[in-house]
């Protein structure tokens, strides 16, 4: 007999925890358009090992994609973190016209993309940790700063991209960007509001970047 995955009983649960996740950034951000999700499950080792069970990824303002596998411990609280991590860039996308299947989107502004998701993440769902977020400190980021600044900033993100994800050896330490979009967007924080950073320029992740790593 052919054994699917997921089970009905964990997909319904994976459902009402996305549901969850999504309802949280409308009631923070000013989101307009509903958003589809395509939901599967994933067998990917990195996933399991790396991400609690649960990773994702927002195409459009209206359309994310969700993998999850139930037999990893904390699967529940991962899949609404990835929830709320999705939907949110799914917000950004809605307010700059970004489609990942036709637009190119360049580093900078994946920067500040990345600094909003991660920090309403944090701020919304506390519960869903993101190892990502924390893995680098910020003198280990400084050390590639200025290298960033030159190389990086005005290129277009790929997927995955080898400033974020980084599974090989040499370039960038697995994580990286995250871990810089992450304190970006705190910097970033103490002047603008969250539904800014859609508005946002590559001077202003310069000068929020300067701030925090190019201190002693």
């Amino acid at each position: 007999m052919t054994d699917f995955r997921p089970s009905i009983e964990d997909a319904n649960e994976a459902r009402s925890q996305i549901e969850e996740g999504i309802s949280r950034v409308r009631d923070f951000l000013p989101k307009d358009k509903d958003v589809k999700v395509g939901l599967g499950w994933t067998e990917r080792e990195f996933t399991k090992e790396k991400m609690k069970g649960a990773s994702g990824m927002a195409y459009s303002g209206t359309y994310i994609e969700i993998d999850f596998n139930s037999n990893v411990e904390g699967w529940k609280d991962a899949i609404l973190g990835t929830a709320v991590h999705e939907t949110t860039h799914s917000f950004f996308y809605e307010k700059i016209g970004f489609n990942h299947e036709h637009d190119q989107l360049p580093i900078w502004r994946y920067i500040i993309d990345e600094a909003l998701t991660q920090n309403i993440t944090e701020k919304i769902a506390p519960e869903a940790s993101e190892p990502w977020r924390k893995e680098h400190s910020k003198q280990k980021i400084a050390e590639y700063w200025e290298k960033i600044k030159e190389e990086e900033l005005d290129r277009n993100y790929q997927f995955p991209d080898p400033l974020y994800i980084n599974k090989n050896e040499g370039g960038y330490p697995n994580w990286l960007g995250y871990s810089m979009s992450y304190l970006i967007g705190k910097e970033l924080l103490k002047e603008y509001r969250p539904e800014d950073f859609p508005e946002l320029e590559k001077e202003d992740v310069i000068t929020a970047g300067n701030q925090i790593f190019n201190k002693d």
